[in-house]
């Protein structure tokens, strides 16, 4: 099946010139879309953080949407490698659609560093070539380019760059990540991925062709509950950088850190059910997490 570009069209295709204003609604437009997938989309931010975020967002939603394609990966990794050369060109005043409009000028604008966006495509890559993690380690690594990157460009947003508050950015969004992988388990399974270590499910007995079986229910249960310990502990890591973040930021990650916990005792109490139900927050759920933030209470 040939590549569709409809996904990576807006940064790789021609496109008539947009101004500012156009471009950063349409990065808007896109992360509400997905909001629950972006929680840095926050109210908590000022105007011109948000779009700047809203840009980020949208740059990395259409590149994972083409690395997630069904299509043949040697496709989808081509049309990743078009859309990291029309970035490169777009920093060298060439920006083509309004996605990459808007990503320039927020990089200018706040003086965003190139890295992160290249290290998100990097681990795009790895999607697009379905790749499997052998250890804990191979999927820490895998995380060290989807997530953490979005963390560090926050800091920056916030003009932040101490060592310690970025190795504590790096462990929330980690866990974060694998938050969303213990979630999501299910319908990745369905769509022929795999975000557990293969030597974590030789440890308790399984294999990926057998998950899904009735008998290793109890198996999986017990391995969901091993990486929940292991995804909790890289919270606790990460919450010394609630004391060295503005207000504002810290409000947002409290909250974010909760919701992330709430979910983790979700998937702990589904065991195995996750592979058949999503587990998500509900309405009052979030109010509490959004009330204790603001009281300054850790969920």
């Amino acid at each position: 099946m040939p590549l569709s570009p409809a996904p990576a069209e807006p940064m790789t295709a021609e496109a008539e010139p947009v101004s500012l204003y156009q471009a950063y609604r349409v990065c808007e437009d896109i992360a509400r879309t997905h909001y629950e997938n972006f929680p840095v989309a926050s109210r908590f931010f000022p105007a011109d953080l948000r779009i700047a975020l809203a840009a980020i967002y949208a740059f990395a939603r259409q590149a994972d949407d083409v690395a997630d394609l069904p299509a043949p990966s040697e496709d989808r990794l081509r049309a990743l490698d078009a859309i990291e050369d029309a970035f490169l060109r777009s920093l060298d005043g060439k920006p083509r659609g309004p996605v990459l409009t808007a990503l320039a000028d927020a990089m200018e604008r706040h003086n965003l560093p190139t890295e992160p966006f290249l290290d998100l495509l990097g681990a795009f890559r790895l999607d697009a070539s379905d790749a499997t993690f052998p250890t804990w380690d191979d999927l820490l690594g895998y995380c060290r380019g989807s997530a953490n990157p979005i963390g560090r460009l926050v800091l920056a947003l916030h003009r932040i760059e101490d060592p310690e508050t970025i190795r504590a950015s790096d462990a929330i969004c980690t866990a974060l990540q694998l938050t969303n992988f213990w979630q999501d388990l299910g319908q990745d399974l369905r769509r022929g991925r795999l975000f557990l270590p293969l030597e974590d499910l030789e440890r308790f007995g399984l294999s990926a062709r057998d998950m899904t079986r009735p008998s290793s229910r109890q198996a999986l249960t017990k391995l969901l509950a091993h990486e929940v310990r292991a995804t909790r502990d890289l919270f606790a890591r990460g919450t010394p950088i609630l004391g060295r973040t503005p207000m504002l930021l810290t409000l947002h990650l409290r909250a974010t850190i909760a919701g992330g916990r709430a979910i983790l005792r979700a998937v702990e109490r589904l065991g195995w059910r996750v592979l058949e139900r999503r587990p998500r927050l509900n309405g009052p759920t979030r109010l509490g997490i959004a009330v204790k933030a603001l009281a300054g209470i850790d969920g």
